[in-house]
């Protein structure tokens, strides 16, 4: 067992030489990466503002109009990535989460996509972007919530759903997440 230290100083030294000790031993964190085995992400535009909308005889409304364009590359074979958004409750496409400081909800939300080589496919209800091996989709990915004034809200998708063969039953997920700018509603 080791001696208590007697005064304030030999406690301070004590406690800088603990602390170098097990920041030594502390992962250092490292960024996301962009790439899975067959996709990779990269978010070419991120933009997010508010907007007091005012309404005669009532409350008025605050909403955050958010705006991203990512770029989506095939790396190893053609996929096919669903044009939708979704919340969970369906599970194609760009799945999305409100990250806030109280209860938001989408008001509005909406996919496109286009590129060179990049061609849409529907089967069924759903449209799919066919991303040929080496080529990249720009998808346009524009969402409304609804929130509380003063709070900051925050769109993530922590999952992204894809194919590599249409007749597959299960999709293949692209699991870091792609995070919008923070926007305080105020």
């Amino acid at each position: 067992m080791k001696k208590a230290p007697q005064n304030t100083k030999e406690l301070l030294d004590t406690l800088q030489a603990e602390i170098k000790r097990r920041q030594s031993s502390v992962a250092k964190p490292t960024k996301a990466p962009s790439a899975d085995e067959y996709i990779q992400v990269k978010v070419k535009k991120n933009q997010a503002h508010f907007k007091k909308i005012a309404q005669k005889d009532k409350k008025d409304k605050a909403t955050g109009n958010f705006y991203m364009i990512v770029d989506i590359s095939a790396r190893k074979q053609t996929v096919f990535v669903p044009v939708s958004i979704a919340s969970g409750k369906k599970v194609t496409g760009f799945m999305y989460q409100i990250e806030g400081t109280a209860e938001g909800k989408i008001v509005t939300a909406n996919v496109k996509v286009r590129g060179e080589g990049v061609s849409q496919v529907t089967v069924g209800t759903l449209l799919f972007a066919k991303i040929p091996a080496g080529s990249t989709a720009s998808f346009t990915v524009q969402a409304t919530i609804q929130g509380s004034f003063g709070k900051t809200y925050k769109l993530i998708f922590p999952r992204l759903n894809y194919k590599l063969n249409l007749s597959d039953a299960r999709y293949q997920q692209y699991l870091y997440e792609i995070k919008s700018d923070q926007v305080k509603f105020s």
